[in-house]
């Protein structure tokens, strides 16, 4: 048996299981996670503490993930000649932007918080 055959079942084990051995998926891990059937990011997401280490709490929880990251999506991100919630169309061209030169703008204060930034950095170098 191959070693990179050794180290898929070696995973499949671990990740069948219904409670996840942390400690023991961490070690594996340590030497490379082959990326083979999803392992890589079913692995990344249980060392992150993306997913629970029960098993059967998975579907919920990415169910609930995916739900909140939609919610993030449709808050944050206009798309010009879309409609909004009410049905009317958002025009983001006259919405501040960071090449707007009014003085009024949120980026201009965003800019000169980053000056300010940039010279607290010399100053502490």
């Amino acid at each position: 048996m191959s070693i990179l055959r050794k180290r898929l079942i070696d995973f499949e084990e671990i990740l069948n299981d219904e409670k996840i051995d942390l400690i023991t998926l961490r070690r594996l891990c340590f030497h490379g996670i082959p990326d083979e059937g999803g392992l890589r990011s079913k692995c990344w997401k249980l060392l992150l503490n993306y997913l629970p280490l029960t098993k059967q709490d998975w579907p919920d929880v990415l169910k609930r993930k995916r739900n909140l990251y939609n919610t993030f999506i449709e808050d944050l991100i206009v798309m010009p000649g879309e409609t909004a919630m009410n049905g009317e169309r958002v025009d983001v061209t006259m919405h501040d932007h960071p090449l707007n030169s009014n003085p009024g703008s949120k980026w201009q204060t965003f800019f000169k918080d980053n000056e300010v930034l940039l010279q607290i950095d010399k100053d502490v170098r």
